[in-house]
């Protein structure tokens, strides 16, 4: 009888997943105190953090302890702490925009639903509108705080986007773009002022474009910029030869993703394209790096989580556009985290 041994997987394996969460919420804590802020200048005493940030000395001591052992802070000699490289991400000037995004997934509500993941698996319903009773954009609308701290963390991302999508998509060759789904405009204003020859339009709900025209207006862009607001279920603003859809149709589910693709096909420009910027999940080949693949799988959970929509591979964002009448058409990776791409569609015909 043969015997065999089987390798035991170590701590360093086995301890995001069974204590992820913990190591989670010990950077959220951090960031969300103020400690970070407190230490972008230099090493500070537990004493003094524990008075600028107002919190409890000995319990502070703990948690910045455990910060320690997450590699997030360095003890120096003197009984004090400092940032490393990796706690840095969490600072207001990182590129990487951490602490806003922080900040949204560890407030009570968004991680109350990420707690009814198993049971959003068991019924195929949304865990958000499980945990809650309503839709994610229903519910922001009753809860202000958590709105502006959603927001943020979707300007933060957008901020980690951006140079990517103007460094690496060619916006020269359209006359007019719109931005559905634009928001407060940042992110068309940015395209705009990179693309002088471009004239765009902002569209989003009322809501939505609040802030767009002061935003188009400090960019120098708002004379070529003009702001609609409407709905994109209903319709879009017409005879564009660019409609843009940065990080829309991962929020909706397939029938509202056609309906969102069949106004702006409506809309469309004879030689006009659809892009959209998206994640693009791993076809499984193995050919991908795992921690990009990781992170786009990531966030497909996440919209299973929050939202009624899904990250797609390349082959169902194919399938997606053809309900509408559209075909992929270029498929462009970005210089961006976690599969990012440009995908633009045009219609079946041409």
């Amino acid at each position: 009888m043969r015997s065999s041994t089987t390798k035991q997987p170590t701590a360093a394996e086995y301890l995001p997943l069974l204590f992820g969460f913990a190591v989670y919420q010990i950077g959220a804590a951090v960031a969300g105190l103020g400690v970070v802020e407190a230490l972008a200048d230099g090493p500070r005493t537990v004493g003094r953090l524990a008075t600028i940030t107002d919190t409890h000395p000995g319990h502070l001591r703990r948690l910045l302890r455990a910060a320690t052992a997450a590699q997030l802070l360095r003890a120096t000699d003197d009984d004090a702490f400092e940032l490393t490289t990796l706690g840095r991400i969490f600072a207001k000037e990182s590129p990487l925009q951490a602490a806003p995004l922080t900040a949204m997934h560890s407030a009570a509500p968004v991680w109350q639903a990420w707690g009814a993941l198993e049971e959003s698996v068991r019924t195929g319903r949304n865990a958000f509108e499980l945990a809650h009773g309503s839709r994610l954009f229903d519910f922001l609308k009753g809860e202000p705080e958590l709105a502006a701290t959603f927001h943020d963390a979707m300007a933060a991302g957008s901020e980690v986007q951006l140079p990517a999508i103007i460094s690496g998509f060619d916006f020269s060759r359209f006359r007019h773009a719109v931005d559905v789904g634009g928001g407060n405009g940042t992110h068309l204003a940015a395209i705009l002022a990179a693309n002088p020859r471009l004239r765009g339009t902002v569209f989003d709900t009322a809501n939505g474009v609040v802030e767009a025209a002061d935003v188009l207006e400090s960019a120098g862009v708002a004379d070529r910029c003009e702001v609609v607001s409407g709905s994109f279920f209903d319709s879009v603003p017409a005879a564009a030869d660019a409609y843009l859809l940065k990080n829309i149709l991962h929020d909706w589910n397939d029938d509202e993703c056609r309906q969102i693709l069949e106004n702006c096909r409506a809309g469309l420009a004879p030689d006009g394209r659809i892009v959209v910027f998206t994640s693009v999940l791993s076809e499984g080949r193995g050919d991908e790096d795992p921690a990009e693949a990781l992170g786009a799988a990531i966030f497909d959970i996440e919209m299973m989580v929050m939202t009624t929509g899904r990250e797609r591979t390349l082959s169902e964002f194919e399938a997606l556009f053809a309900a509408p009448g559209l075909r992929l058409d270029t498929a462009t990776a970005l210089p961006c985290p976690f599969l990012y791409y440009a995908l633009e569609a045009v219609p079946v015909e041409r």
